[in-house]
């Protein structure tokens, strides 16, 4: 009889252990997977959209310019826009210019300059072809003039221009190039500016995606 009651009690265990990996098998794990990853993953993807969407729209660029003779100007202007959509951007950027003057019949030795100033502009675009373009633009520089001992002095001013005009602006693919003439309206001395009146700008600029 003991045997018996062990073999039952035996049987019966089997079974329940049975029962219960069979219940375990049946447990669809990808479940609580699939609800993780559809909470993390779009999200994430989500971001990287949204960072993709703006670098689309950011483009970075600038001008550079090189003059050699008794004037020699090397001028870095490097910029970056937000374009907004394909007809208007804003922008913002920077200036340096190297300048070297060196003519021994008027002046007794040569003289170096260092130009530095910010800007801001606002674009617009044309029929894909035409750009107009308003922009301020500050710049530092040092100043030369003749006192009455007819020696020169260098005196470092700040000079605040206005610049409005437009040009040439093609845009292919993730590359542009543009080609602009500006009418400087700011309303200073010729000595104390050192823009012409018109100015002239040529560069390029890189969409960042």
């Amino acid at each position: 009889m003991l045997n018996r009651k062990n073999i039952f009690i035996f049987l019966f265990c089997v079974t329940q252990l049975t029962v219960i990996f069979a219940q375990t098998e049946d447990i669809d794990v990808s479940y609580y997977k699939s609800t993780s990853n559809a909470n993390a993953y779009p999200f994430v993807e989500q971001q990287n959209k949204k960072v993709d969407n703006f670098l689309t729209k950011v483009s970075v660029g600038g001008t550079l310019g090189l003059q050699l003779g008794r004037y020699t100007n090397i001028e870095v202007s490097p910029d970056v826009a937000y374009h907004f959509n394909d007809w208007i951007c804003l922008g913002i950027g920077g200036t340096y210019i190297f300048s070297h003057y060196n003519d021994n019949q008027s002046v007794s030795e040569p003289i170096n300059s260092h130009v530095g100033g910010l800007g801001a502009f606002a674009e617009g675009h044309l029929f894909n072809y035409v750009a107009l373009h308003v922009e301020y633009r500050w710049l530092n520089y040092d100043l030369y003039t003749y006192n009455t001992h007819n020696v020169i002095e260098k005196t470092r001013i700040n000079s605040h221009n206005i610049l409005l005009g437009g040009g040439f602006y093609r845009k292919i693919d993730k590359f542009a190039i543009y080609f602009q003439i500006f009418y400087n309206i700011s309303n200073r001395s010729v000595q104390e500016n050192i823009l012409d009146d018109v100015v002239y700008k040529a560069g390029f600029a890189f969409f960042l995606k």
